[in-house]
């Protein structure tokens, strides 16, 4: 006997909605910071403020790519994509590694500008305030970006919290510039800290870069196989697991597995047997969608 039977289900405290409503708050406080920055930042002649302005001008437009690509997952399958369009999250993360690139070149043409034709500082109170105001925007926008992803378990939405937790140190690292430059008396500081910035952003981009690579190919938490099959096996009837394959669309986990059981089972008690295998790995592993396929395994009656 060989069938299939598929089963989808997903709980979280979180739904859509809240990952949309997260994003767009997000890009009204990063957007507002950006602009603050950017202002003070020419203003006052800073690098440091400048490159961090331009990072977050980049994070609105990732957060708008996020937003987006939200509103796509949703579409129904069609004739052509009928796997539905979860895929949609990893291209939308191949976007959001463009526009780091862009701002990364950005920032560092204006620090190495700054270094090789210095100018004098203008409102330094005030360019720390609007670095400042970066620190605290990217704090707040990151932890609620990052609760709401493990909420709905994106990982696309909870890199993008990350990735906003490790701008809050850039700008950190702007206002440490405009410090040493305009208070300390060290000029080379500012742009200095405007080169810093622009290898923390390439540093982010290689995580990015490594987590869109998983993606791409199919790679899982070997944990969550573990999970998997230990649950598996524990069912009553189950004679044997086999074949396990496990891979992320979007943010849903889809599992393929292979069940042994009874040869004499009839249809009826192999799909009930199925739905009982389904449940229990379900309770033990955030698995949305699974395909179980029942095959006959030995007679037990045999021995």
């Amino acid at each position: 006997m060989a069938g299939g039977h598929s089963h989808s289900h997903t709980t979280s405290a979180y739904d859509n909605r809240d990952a949309v409503r997260a994003v767009i708050v997000s890009a009204v406080a990063l957007a507002i910071a950006s602009g603050a920055e950017f202002a003070t930042g020419l203003a006052g002649h800073s690098a440091g403020v400048v490159a961090d302005a331009l990072h977050n001008a980049g994070d609105v437009l990732t957060t708008g790519v996020l937003l987006v690509s939200f509103r796509l997952a949703r579409r129904p399958a069609t004739a052509r994509f009928t796997a539905g369009f979860g895929r949609i999250e990893d291209v939308a993360t191949l976007l959001i590694i463009v526009v780091i690139v862009v701002t990364a070149a950005a920032a560092a043409f204006e620090s190495v500008r700054r270094l090789i034709a210095p100018e004098p500082f203008g409102n330094v109170p005030l360019s720390m305030v609007a670095a400042g105001i970066g620190i605290v925007a990217n704090l707040g926008v990151s932890e609620y970006k990052i609760r709401v992803g493990r909420g709905i378990r994106s990982t696309a939405l909870e890199a993008d919290g990350q990735h906003s937790r490790i701008d809050a140190l850039v700008s950190a690292g702007a206002l440490v510039g405009i410090g040493l430059s305009g208070l300390a008396g060290i000029p080379l500081a500012d742009p200095i800290a405007g080169l810093l910035i622009t290898i923390a952003i390439l540093y982010i981009l290689g995580g990015t870069v490594k987590e869109l690579f998983y993606r791409m190919m199919d790679a899982v938490d070997p944990e969550y196989v573990d999970k998997i099959e230990h649950a598996a096996e524990h069912v009553d009837g189950v004679l044997g697991v086999h074949d396990i394959s496990a891979r992320w669309v979007g943010r849903e986990l889809q599992v393929v597995i292979h069940i042994d059981c009874d040869p004499d089972a009839t249809l009826q008690e192999a799909h009930a047997l199925a739905e009982r295998v389904e449940h229990q790995i379900q309770h033990h592993a955030p698995v949305q969608r699974i395909d179980v396929h029942m095959d006959p395994g030995t007679d037990p009656h045999e021995h």
